[in-house]
């Protein structure tokens, strides 16, 4: 960390993941730290009450007084009619965006690896983290998940590398430029570009003009890695001043996929460098675009000199993230959690489950909950999303009628339309009736996939309970 000097920070909405574990690694690095929120939700609640935080529930203008802080820490999901951030600014605090705060305390005078894209960050992020930790080059790290592999979420270390998930979400309600853009980059991970965040973006532009902008950052001394079978990608490419190395399945990928072979215990993949291989490499993981994103990590090792043969083991250590296609059951039945909420990742997600559990009924059960699932945006895009489903059930969309009536993602549309291709697809209102009606028609050998953004109600520990019964 570039500073030593140890600070009493205060955080503006604690209980999101990034902050959340932001928090706590400063914590554990000697600050004095505290933080409001709402309602906080697993896994965050855990997380921060095993740290050493002082924690405020609610948000209330007297906090700015009762609490002695030398910098306070606003979180982008923080609204400008919040009570207790405006109290903050008028008291004349010394106040920074999440972003900001993070290029203060985690990157400053390190290199910085931003990992960056529609989807995918996480995992590729966390997969990076552990590689690098794994071969004891002590990187910090943030991560917008919770890790299978890694301690936590985000930590504060001495090595002269920091691995970030960059998102192009706004910052702060004073800053509504992309989160990316403070996190200096050395090396980008550019995995896809596709229209999402409805509620800060006006179109795919829109989005892509930000990913313009985080390429621009980047040092002549710096590299792209980019994923070559994404068109928007391709059309960005061209901005970047540094080398750039394309990674994916495409034939001309610098780095991409050759044989593959699934089985129950997972996949054994080669990986080919300008069309020669450079040996097998075995995962757990499921899914062919976690293959990917493990392969841009290796693109990332064999750029800052590493070998692939201290690679190799790492790659099959590799655990993945926590409700990024998280297998909570497995025997007689299946029950997989996963975060999938855009169409892309709902198709990606039911393939790689009904691939690697190709026997029984597989049962998928979705909440439309983000900011663009539960608009209307993709809605003829999610039927074919579900193609590999055998039985759809679905969640009334999240908080819909905040939105304007001609804005609305509509589920009994969507499970219209899935009827009408043949599947059996219905909507309801709450989690127990979902529940009741699988219990009703539940066989041993089926398998259940949990998607949504959010808790869904904690319809896992639900479905779980009438599984293990």
């Amino acid at each position: 960390m570039g500073s030593e000097q140890k600070e009493k920070i205060h955080f503006v909405g604690v209980g999101g993941t990034g902050m959340g574990t932001f928090a706590a690694a400063l914590a554990r690095s000697g600050h004095s730290v505290s933080g409001s929120d709402g309602a906080l939700y697993e896994p965050m609640k855990t997380v921060l009450k095993n740290s050493s935080i002082d924690l405020i529930e609610g948000y209330h203008a007297d906090t700015a007084q009762k609490v002695k802080a030398d910098r306070v820490i606003i979180g982008n999901v923080t609204r400008r009619d919040n009570p207790e951030a405006m109290a903050w600014i008028r008291a004349g605090a010394n106040f920074l965006s999440f972003p900001e705060a993070v290029r203060r305390y985690l990157i400053e005078d390190k290199k910085s690896i931003v990992v960056a894209g529609t989807h995918g960050k996480t995992t590729t992020t966390t997969w990076i983290s552990f590689l690098l930790t794994e071969l004891g080059l002590n990187p910090s790290y943030l991560i917008g998940g919770v890790p299978k592999d890694l301690s936590s979420g985000c930590e504060v270390k001495t090595g002269e590398w920091f691995v970030g998930e960059g998102d192009e979400y706004d910052s702060a309600f004073f800053d509504k430029g992309p989160k990316f853009l403070h996190y200096h980059p050395h090396f980008v991970v550019l995995n896809n570009i596709e229209f999402d965040h409805a509620d800060i973006y006006k179109d795919l532009a829109h989005v892509r003009a930000s990913f313009e902008k985080l390429i621009a950052l980047l040092p002549g001394d710096g590299l792209l890695v980019a994923r070559y079978d994404d068109p928007q990608v391709l059309e960005v490419l061209s901005l970047a001043l540094c080398p750039v190395e394309t990674f994916g399945v495409g034939a001309g990928a610098m780095w991409r996929l050759g044989k593959v072979e699934e089985s129950p215990a997972g996949y054994k993949f080669e990986v080919l460098y300008k069309g020669k291989s450079v040996g097998e490499f075995e995962t757990i993981m499921l899914g062919q675009h976690n293959l990917i994103n493990i392969v841009a990590g290796i693109a990332c090792a064999m750029n800052m000199g590493i070998p692939l043969d201290k690679v190799r083991p790492i790659v099959k250590k590799f655990g993945g993230v926590k409700r990024r296609q998280e297998i909570l059951l497995r025997g007689e039945n299946v029950l997989v959690d996963d975060f999938a909420h855009h169409p892309t990742e709902v198709t990606a997600t039911v393939q790689a489950v009904r691939q690697r559990f190709p026997k029984g009924k597989l049962w998928t059960f979705f909440e439309p909950r983000s900011a663009t699932a539960r608009r209307n945006i993709h809605q003829h895009e999610y039927p074919k999303a579900f193609a590999m489903a055998d039985e759809v059930r679905l969640k009334s969309p999240f908080k819909v009628t905040d939105l304007k009536a001609e804005e609305r993602f509509s589920s009994d549309e969507l499970a219209l339309a899935l009827r009408g291709a043949g599947k059996s697809a219905q909507t309801f209102d709450t989690v127990d009736e979902i529940v009741a009606d699988y219990q009703a028609h539940a066989r041993p050998d089926d398998v259940l996939l949990v998607m949504s953004n959010g808790e869904f109600d904690k319809i896992q520990d639900k479905l779980r309970s009438v599984l293990t019964k």
